[in-house]
């Protein structure tokens, strides 16, 4: 339906996706002993020797280092550099790649836009528990030991909502509410624009992707934070529960890196800075708040701690451990380890007074002041008196440590009717337990899956209605690369010839010998600089992040390193509206399980 006054918008295009990738192999070669598997770290491709074989000593080299598609390679080039000054200190830019600078205007306004919403807002690219719609209040009915659907008008129990796992397409382009999480406010726009655009999750394992075309537009009522999944699903039955919510059990062992900005080393190591990171089910960007994981604790431990601590997040990082300058290497450095950091504070007294040895005085509470300044949301304070922990120096965490997001208080009353920040401690741990057993693409001896961005973690081909994966037919990366250098002013004939510009407007009509116009889709930048009109506005990886090697945190003892560094905190030294104007229901479903392929299965 399309709502008058509104522009008609085109499929958009989640952070993070790529427009052409290769599903990861399963598990771990035969006959390969265990450890770090072959290949290069997630955000980079192979790249090939500089310059010409026996070119003289001293003599500049003639081409730079090169990705697999010829686009620059700009992390083994930076670690050359770090090699030769010793330090260094430089944003990261790739304007020779049409992906990096297709996604400069749409990633960055919606980075900024995230900071401005309330942390239980759901958030692109992250995976959710959803129903279709459901009329009535969500309660717990102590006769049936269940989350069930309460009439309060007929006073009548209308049984379990119809729970699915779904990924987050697109969030409402409308302002969303507090009260919203539990009852639908007053909203200007239909719900294609008031809604949040959800997917049901397909198999990671499996060719068949047909459970993505299951969508719907959905309001916030209708969606949980899938880290809660125990708490909404529990006294269900397994057998009863839709196929996706165990497929989305299966990657919330894995984790990817988002927006890789900045570059800072001193010789032989380095650290690669970026704006987020997926871990699981959610997005966590700079500036959140997080819950951490109490120290030591399992899912098989008989006491359940109380959660206390939240760190807000400064600093997401790769840190490169003994770089090597090596060009013909497949690896950027002997080994890797994502860090978080920021400062951590907790609303228990007695935890501040005894986190220090010998036990000190506990310190005086953050003022009112203060707290509003140290979080980024707003009510903090509804949480208690906060004080400051590690005499509130910086610390890093493993992304082991992390639980999810740290909601509002009033959030939290809706949601869970409770303060407590642990509810979903349990369910999270087991659910990466439970992915560290199922899923395929993690290899032997390693805990996490590590993805070069999100859609490969998620093992999706299409989102928004984009193919995000091999289906798409567009990708031209010399023709891409042709526009840049058009767009510079620093074209040849043969740049023209290779851009396959369209022609102009009363023009004698031809069959253009290109899918220009499908390209214009994936960047906005090409459409304002060739005079087209802009149809819609894709956001590919860059070519750092092309790769389809999956490698994991550090060698082949970095596990049993990993396990006990997790446990310890670390003081330091120093995305138009998309889908079409349909209803809203498109190709969903509600109580037909059984799904059938609708494009052809790649073999």
């Amino acid at each position: 339906m399309h709502v008058e006054g509104m522009p008609t918008r085109g499929p958009g295009r989640p952070i993070g996706s790529s427009r052409q990738s290769t599903p990861a192999k399963s598990g771990r070669p035969p006959g390969r002993p265990p450890g770090r598997p072959p290949g290069r770290p997630p955000g980079r491709p192979p790249g090939r020797p500089l310059g010409r074989p026996g070119r003289p000593p001293g003599r500049p080299p003639l081409n730079p280092i090169v990705d697999r598609e010829g686009t620059p390679d700009v992390f083994k080039m930076a670690i050359m550099k770090l090699r030769n000054v010793g330090a260094l200190d430089e944003e990261i830019k790739e304007p020779s790649s049409m992906d990096w600078q297709a996604e400069r205007p749409g990633l960055e306004e919606h980075l900024q836009n995230i900071t401005m919403q309330p942390s239980y807002v759901p958030r692109a690219g992250e995976v959710v528990l959803w129903t279709p719609n459901f009329d009535g209040d969500l309660s717990w009915n102590p006769e049936h030991a269940c989350v069930e659907i309460f009439d309060p008008n007929t006073n009548r129990w209308l049984g379990v909502p119809e729970w699915r796992a779904g990924i987050v397409g697109q969030p409402p382009e409308e302002e969303i509410v507090l009260r919203d999480l539990v009852e639908t406010a007053s909203k200007g726009w239909g719900v294609n624009y008031s809604g949040f655009r959800v997917e049901t999750f397909p198999d990671p394992h499996s060719a068949d992707k047909s459970y993505s075309l299951q969508y719907k537009y959905v309001h916030l009522k209708c969606i949980k934070p899938f880290n809660a999944f125990e708490l909404f699903l529990q006294g269900i039955p397994r057998e009863t529960l839709h196929p996706s919510i165990e497929y989305a059990m299966t990657i919330m062992s894995s984790f990817s890196l988002l927006e890789k900005f900045h570059f800072r080393g001193r010789w032989p190591n380095a650290s690669i800075y970026c704006r987020g990171i997926f871990i699981g089910a959610e997005l966590l960007i700079l500036g959140d708040a997080i819950r951490l994981k109490p120290t030591g604790y399992t899912p098989e431990s008989a006491h359940k701690p109380v959660v206390t601590d939240v760190m807000v997040i400064d600093e997401i990082r790769l840190d490169l451990i003994q770089c090597t300058d090596d060009i013909k290497s497949d690896q950027l450095a002997e080994k890797y380890h994502v860090r978080i950091g920021g400062k951590v504070y907790t609303n228990n007294r007695q935890r501040a007074s005894t986190e220090t040895d010998p036990p000190k005085p506990p310190p005086r509470p953050l003022s009112p002041e203060k707290v509003l300044s140290t979080f980024q949301y707003i009510g903090m304070g509804g949480y208690g008196e906060w004080y400051s922990l590690y005499s509130g120096n910086m610390v890093d965490i493993s992304q082991a440590m992390v639980i999810g997001r740290c909601y509002e208080p009033d959030a939290m009353r809706l949601l869970y009717g409770s303060l407590s920040l642990g509810r979903d401690l349990r369910g999270v741990l087991s659910g990466r337990k439970y992915s560290r057993r199922t899923d395929e693409r993690i290899p032997e001896g390693q805990d996490w899956l590590w993805g070069d961005f999100r859609t490969q973690t998620l093992a999706i081909e299409s989102l928004n209605g984009e193919d995000v994966g091999h289906y798409s037919e567009v990708r031209d990366v010399k023709m891409w690369r042709a526009n840049l250098k058009v767009l510079a002013g620093k074209a040849t004939a043969a740049d023209f010839r290779d851009a396959k510009i369209p022609g102009e407007l009363g023009r004698p009509s031809h069959k253009s010998r290109s899918t220009f116009d499908q390209v214009r889709k994936t960047s906005k930048m090409v459409s304002v600089g060739l005079g087209a009109a802009i149809t819609d506005v894709s956001n590919n990886v860059s070519s750092a992040d092309e790769s389809n090697v999956q490698l994991q945190l550090g060698t082949d003892d970095e596990a049993d390193e990993e396990s006990e560094e997790e446990e310890d905190f670390t003081l330091r030294v120093e995305d138009l509206r998309g889908g079409t104007e349909e209803s809203e229901g498109g190709d969903y479903a509600p109580g037909n399980h059984e799904h059938t392929a609708k494009r052809p299965k790649h073999e």
